[in-house]
């Protein structure tokens, strides 16, 4: 299947791009990053092993919807606002383990997670990455959007770990009524 370079969608071609461009950013702040610079906790935030822990732990999930709503298109995906943030599955103990250890796994986690999306995700069709679902805290997505909700998700990081405000806040769903 098609990613990048010659033939591949433009859509494609764009997400691949800024998947490669903010991974980029982000390992080049984190490898310039000491062990301890890494396990400081500024203004009580997360600190940088923590984050990478996160973003380890969302990635995954993230293809996992865009593969279901590409499948069953209408599908509801996701955490409810209720639930709040969910990918915490490393974050307490991520601090333990040195900077180098986290840049390998997080490195290995998109190696790995872009294979996922070429396998497992229709990538060379603008209809299949046009499917909608709904994602239970940000509402109606398609495929593509959920793809490139792993770019946003590093921006967000990237500006954490600067020390600015965010550049890209997402969409919250209204709330839909019970019943």
């Amino acid at each position: 299947m098609r990613m990048q370079g010659e033939g591949a969608l433009p859509t494609v071609a764009d997400l691949m791009g800024k998947l490669d461009a903010h991974r980029q950013e982000l390992m080049g702040i984190l490898g310039r990053m000491t062990d301890d610079a890494a396990s400081a906790h500024p203004g009580g935030e997360w600190s940088a092993k923590q984050q990478i822990a996160h973003l380890v732990d969302a990635e995954p999930a993230w293809l996992g919807w865009a593969k279901t709503v590409q499948q069953s298109p209408g599908a509801e995906v996701g955490q409810t606002p209720a639930e709040g943030q969910i990918f915490l599955r490393d974050v307490a103990d991520a601090d333990a383990r040195p900077l180098a250890w986290w840049l390998e796994r997080f490195q290995a986690a998109r190696a790995e997670n872009l294979r996922r999306m070429q396998e497992e995700i229709n990538l060379a069709s603008e209809e299949a990455l046009a499917r909608k679902g709904t994602h239970r805290t940000f509402g109606e997505m398609n495929v593509l959007q959920c793809l490139r909700a792993i770019y946003r998700h590093d921006r967000m990081h990237i500006d954490q770990l600067l020390g600015r405000s965010q550049s890209f806040t997402p969409r919250q769903a209204a709330e839909r009524p019970r019943g």
